[in-house]
């Protein structure tokens, strides 16, 4: 099965806690909401709801182009069925944008050796089917009772104007087995037809089964008729997929925004080798120019990828997309025709491998690109490889088509980004994408940001991921040189309409305070324009000012962008290795003695012999059951519960709960001895017990997860601290890079101060205030520092920690000093400065500093106490 990514776990991670938090709490998904996006950013933000679905977990996970949203959905069906529902087999209802992504959607799901298929499998013990909507018209009642199943459809044919759509809501003969004996609960959820009888549709039996829905590229379907047509099936939640989230939230108009749960950044997909960036830009030629470059840069990466599976077997045919202009009736176009024939007459490029894919000519249907013995290295489109279209060879954009709007170029730049086989080639050409157009540099490279955040990359991401190429002036840029802006304050209002058009739209002038602006490179003849818009020599001096200082390229420190610090490592039989949670886990203990007594507290006698689901008090003092709680129990009416025995929910629970480190033995003994002793101490019935399995399942986890966490804390303290053989040392044959393409930051600081010794151009996750900024402005600003980075928590890949007994330690900076000495500071408020978390840390940073020989400086300031990291470092 292949692995998550990094990013890919963190994201689905914070979707767990969001739906088991909805699950348990009165409050339902604000809450949950809340609670989750302040702990990833710092602030909760408000959840938003629609009108049609009140109650309804509806969140979105924004995910860029390339960053493997389908994979993601996979495994969140699974989690949504155990966290949120408590069930092991759910309905989901797949809604995808197009028919061809329905269909390549369908293919995959049903492949059990495709990956999206394997995820599924997974996360279900029992069976998964998958079908698509006129398949299941004729479903079986058993086949949603006893199996997951996955209805894949766009949500368009799911409308009642259309003759598919007008299906889902007719009664048909066919379904009606689904609707004998049911309960008045169940009957009551029902839609009726007009003479007031239950329709036997399948809108009716999905309602009963209260569909998880899963909504790829959720954005194309936030209008009042989307949400009306979702809520016709009763869904239990509704999770979107997109890179692009709607944003504008005025339910007076019927604009609903997303509730963005968390978001993937490009540096993140960069990091995990998801994606080919940065985007290398050439443009400013003309067509035939433009098309001659691009083939020759196409034919200069088939050589490297030669060389590349030379060294490690990988084959890589680098294919080039090119973009000719639409037909016209009342101009002259560079059509597919003229294009091709370009190719054919004047480069000599060999008919075959050539493919042509417009709405009329589809050439690349049943072509696998990725065969050896597929001849195709160019592609000639227009829009037709907008969506539903992925080839990762595809390295080269060639467009001679207008490309000024960031809409038309979106789709067609999201096809050259993904990274062949998702992993970095040795050869860094191959890691990037590449990009030829007819119009100015300025001009396109501002279109491919807006392409990238169309693509769901932050801008100010975006501005550093294009970057000049192979131009005729031999000065390579980064396009984050273009959108700086600078300013100067000017006595007298320039006449701008001297300038042209390219530099007018980017220059400003504010007349109540008298400032000019500029954003972007000032080359010397767009300084001599300026000059040109002012009469007096002092304005004329304040427009030399300013092209120097958008000219001035950031103080970035001299040495390369990497930095090497030591790690903590462990010498055990001679053998030196890095000291992680295997040391600490690898000890001899015995599970199924340990304590096996559940509080109260931790699991209520009450809850387990009363009614099952969530209840809650309203206003007229009536118990009803939360939305979730009726949707678990709606499920367990139309489910098949097995009978239990308390050999069979032992063995249940012990499937549930991972423990790699246990054996079967150990954890089915414990579990065992829990269940007796709940029965014998509780007068519980194993009737009682399975019927809270779930919540049971997650207090028998936390059990052994504090038996373990204390066994932990006993063999950490001997191995650090104790009578251990082994030799806790800090070596540098055990080092952290930091690496600017290995720094995966989910969000960049933007504040208004400009760091000027970090490591990397951007400063990741700080935010503009607080004590973490000041103490990062501080080491800025530090003589002895020539340079520091803002460690990321959580990156175990891309970020330096140290092993805790349970957990690892991220400190917040790392600084490399003058004379060459590692700093590590941990910033820790008043408040928390004392308590055990940071005790522990603080001992772990120390050790790791005393084990270093002087070449590494430990320090957590008290509150704002920076004078202690100044006498850390001037002490040695």
């Amino acid at each position: 099965m292949l692995e998550l990514r990094n990013y890919q776990q963190l994201t689905l991670d914070s979707l767990e806690r969001f739906l088991h938090r909805a699950g348990e709490s009165a409050a339902g998904p604000s809450t949950a909401f809340e609670e989750e996006t302040e702990r990833r950013e710092g602030k909760p933000r408000r959840y938003l709801t629609v009108p049609q679905l009140p109650e309804l977990p509806y969140v979105c996970l924004r995910v860029p182009t390339g960053g493997g949203k389908t994979l993601m959905a996979s495994h969140a069906l699974g989690i949504a069925a155990d966290k949120l529902l408590h069930s092991e087999r759910v309905v989901c209802l797949w809604l995808v944008p197009t028919n061809t992504i329905r269909e390549q959607t369908l293919s995959a799901l049903r492949d059990r050796k495709h990956p999206y298929r394997q995820a599924l499998a997974s996360r279900f013990s029992g069976p998964v089917t998958v079908l698509d909507l006129t398949e299941s018209l004729y479903v079986q009642a058993g086949t949603l009772a006893g199996e997951t199943c996955v209805i894949v459809s766009t949500l368009a044919a799911l409308r009642v104007e259309e003759t598919e759509g007008r299906k889902v809501y007719e009664t048909n003969g066919a379904l009606q087995h689904h609707f004998t004996g049911l309960t008045a609960e169940q009957d009551a959820v029902l839609e009726r037809n007009e003479d007031g009888t239950r329709a036997y549709s399948l809108a009716n039996v999905l309602r009963l089964h209260a569909p998880i829905v899963i909504m790829d590229e959720a954005h194309n379907a936030r209008t009042a008729l989307s949400f009306d047509t979702l809520a016709r099936f009763r869904p239990s939640c509704i999770i979107e997929f997109t890179a692009t989230p709607e944003t504008t939230h005025d339910p007076g108009k019927q604009q609903f925004a997303s509730n963005v749960l968390c978001h993937v950044s490009a540096l993140e997909l960069k990091a995990e080798q998801m994606v080919k960036l940065p985007i290398k830009l050439q443009a400013d030629l003309g067509w035939p120019g433009v098309v001659a470059e691009a083939l020759a840069c196409r034919q200069r990466l088939e050589e490297i990828a030669r060389e590349e599976e030379q060294q490690t077997g990988e084959y890589i045919r680098p294919i080039a997309l090119l973009q000719a202009q639409a037909k016209s009736s009342t101009k002259e176009t560079i059509t597919v025709e003229v294009l091709k024939q370009r190719l054919l007459d004047d480069f000599k490029i060999p008919e075959e491998q050539i493919a042509i894919a417009t709405g009329s000519t589809r050439e690349l249907e049943n072509i696998d690109l990725f065969d050896r013995a597929c001849p195709i290295k160019f592609i000639i489109t227009v829009q037709a490889l907008k969506e539903g279209w992925d080839c990762s060879f595809a390295y080269v954009l060639c467009s001679v088509a207008e490309i000024s709007s960031a809409k038309a170029v979106e789709q067609i730049l999201g096809r050259i980004l993904r990274l062949p086989h998702a992993r970095t080639k040795l050869h860094e050409e191959l890691n990037c994408s590449y990009a030829f157009a007819t119009k100015t540099f300025d001009a396109v490279a501002r279109t491919l940001t807006d392409a990238l955040v169309e693509n769901g990359f932050e801008r100010l991401e975006a501005k550093q991921l294009v970057t000049h190429f192979d131009a005729p002036d031999p000065t390579l840029f980064s396009l984050a040189g273009l959108f700086d802006e600078v300013s100067e304050v000017v006595i007298e209002p320039p006449n701008l309409a001297k300038l042209d058009d390219n530099l007018r739209q980017r220059v400003s002038f504010d007349a109540a305070s008298g400032t000019i602006t500029v954003a972007g490179h000032v080359t010397v003849a767009d300084e001599k324009q300026l000059t040109a818009c002012f009469k007096t020599p002092a304005a004329k001096e304040a427009v030399q000012r300013l092209a120097v200082a958008a000219r001035r390229t950031p103080n970035r420190p001299s040495v390369a962008p990497r930095m090497s610090v030591p790690q903590l490592a462990i010498r055990r039989n001679g053998q030196l290795e890095l000291f992680d949670e295997s040391h600490v886990l690898d000890s001899h203990w015995i599970l199924s003695t340990c304590d096996v007594e559940l509080s109260e507290a931790d699991f209520p006698s009450d809850a387990a012999a009363g009614t099952a689901g969530e209840v809650d008090v309203t206003a007229r003092g009536r118990m009803e059951y939360s939305f979730v709680g009726r949707m678990r129990r709606q499920l367990q009416l139309v489910g098949i519960e097995p009978g239990w025995d308390v050999h069979g929910l032992t063995n249940w629970f012990d499937r549930q709960i991972p423990h790699p480190d246990i054996t079967r033995t150990e954890a089915t003994l414990f579990i065992h001895r829990a269940l007796s002793r709940l029965m014998e101490t509780r007068r519980l019935t194993v009737e009682q017990l399975a019927q809270q399995k779930y919540r049971l399942r997650d207090v028998l986890a936390a059990k052994i997860e504090t038996h373990r966490s204390q066994q932990s804390k006993r063999e950490y303290e001997r191995l650090l601290f104790g009578d251990s053989h082994d030799e806790i040392t800090v070596d540098p044959s055990f080092c952290f890079h930091f690496e600017e393409g290995r720094y995966a930051a989910n969000w960049i600081y933007d504040g208004p101060y400009r760091f000027q010794k970090h490591l990397f151009p951007q400063v990741g996750e700080l935010k503009a205030e607080g004590e973490e900024f000041d103490c990062a402005v501080f080491l800025d600003q530090m003589p002895d520092v020539s340079y520091w980075v803002r460690n990321l928590e959580r990156r175990p890949t891309s970020s330096f920690w140290l092993q805790t007994a349970t957990d690892r330690f991220y400190p917040d900076f790392v600084a490399m000093l003058k004379g060459g000495r590692i700093l590590m500071v941990e910033s820790k408020g008043l408040d928390r400065w004392s308590n055990d978390d940071s005790r522990e840390k603080r001992t772990l940073g120390e050790l790791w500093a005393n084990r270093s020989d002087g070449k590494c400086i430990f320090v957590m300031p008290n509150g704002p106490d920076w004078k202690a990291i100044t006498a850390a470092v001037r002490a040695r």
